[in-house]
């Protein structure tokens, strides 16, 4: 048995070097999923198949405010710009239930590919080997998805007040104008971004399998008013209010009626007839409840 001639070892100097810069800590590392899960959530810095039902619900909830700014601007010239104004069905205080099928629809196909991923490709464990804990990791992908519907839900409202001051007389005189309505629309947009987020993240921090849990956040956001207006019809009066604030998206119209101080299109948040503040509570317990869940859902799974 001879020995293989020409057999060496070579040793190279790549030139590592230990890191010595600033350490950020936790703060920085949760921050940095947050906003990673902020862009995965429109498709940014993924494919261009990620992209498209984004930005297509994006697309879509800016549209009527588009138009609307478009036909006041029109009617301004002409001179009707007020009648035009009163006689709109695209305001601020309907705007919420013109794009919440948008919303949730938005909440059915991002929050699957947000929470489950991490569970099916078994990327938790390294997540949680470093400086990030669970309930960093928890809150910043549930922050992620909260500001991605926020953005759909604002977006639409600000180019409405833009509309508003540019087609004013004066810009001073439509901003005064326009800026009571601000807080109102901020405050339904926060409430109805952190419930309808909230209650996506559970369902899919619960359901990893991405199908599965797009037909339970859409079953969750469908079936309740449905069961409930059923109710209603069945003259079970009692128990429909109650039932009622089990419905997340008749929360939200409950809601967007209570802070804009509106009698509201759905037939039955009137027919139920609760106190307005009602619904903004529920919204807050609901929102609370969800982030528990998701928070016990992260604490419980080993890495």
């Amino acid at each position: 048995m001879t020995q293989a001639e020409g057999a060496s070892s070579n040793i190279y100097d790549l030139g590592y070097q230990g890191y010595e810069g600033p350490r950020l800590g936790r703060p920085a590392v949760a921050f940095g999923l947050l906003t990673q899960t902020l862009r995965a959530a429109y498709g940014i810095g993924r494919g261009g198949r990620a992209k498209i039902m984004p930005f297509l619900m994006l697309g879509l909830s800016v549209l009527p405010a588009i138009l609307a700014v478009g036909i006041r601007a029109l009617a301004a010239q002409a001179g009707a710009g007020d009648a035009l104004e009163e006689a709109s069905p695209i305001r601020h205080d309907t705007y919420q239930n013109l794009t919440a099928t948008l919303v949730m629809l938005f909440c059915a196909a991002q929050a699957p590919e947000l929470f489950g991923r991490d569970q099916r490709h078994g990327v938790l464990p390294l997540y949680f080997s470093r400086v990030l804990t669970r309930i960093d990791y928890t809150l910043a992908r549930a922050g992620g998805l909260f500001l991605a519907i926020f953005i759909i839900s604002i977006v639409p409202q600000l180019i409405l007040s833009l509309g508003a001051i540019l087609a004013a007389p004066d810009p001073l005189t439509g901003l005064r104008d326009d800026l009571p309505e601000i807080p109102r629309y901020l405050a339904v947009s926060l409430l109805a971004s952190a419930l309808l987020g909230g209650v996506a993240t559970v369902i899919a921090a619960w359901t990893p399998r991405r199908a599965y849990a797009t037909a339970a956040i859409i079953a969750v956001f469908i079936v309740p008013p449905i069961v409930v207006a059923l109710m209603a019809e069945l003259a079970v009066g009692d128990l429909a209010r109650v039932l009622v604030l089990a419905s997340p998206s008749d929360i939200v119209d409950g809601v967007n009626a209570a802070v804009f101080d509106t009698v509201s299109p759905n037939p039955t948040i009137v027919a139920a007839g609760l106190p307005g503040w009602t619904y903004i509570v529920a919204a807050l317990i609901e929102t609370a409840a969800c982030v528990v869940l998701v928070l016990r859902r992260y604490l419980g799974i080993t890495a």
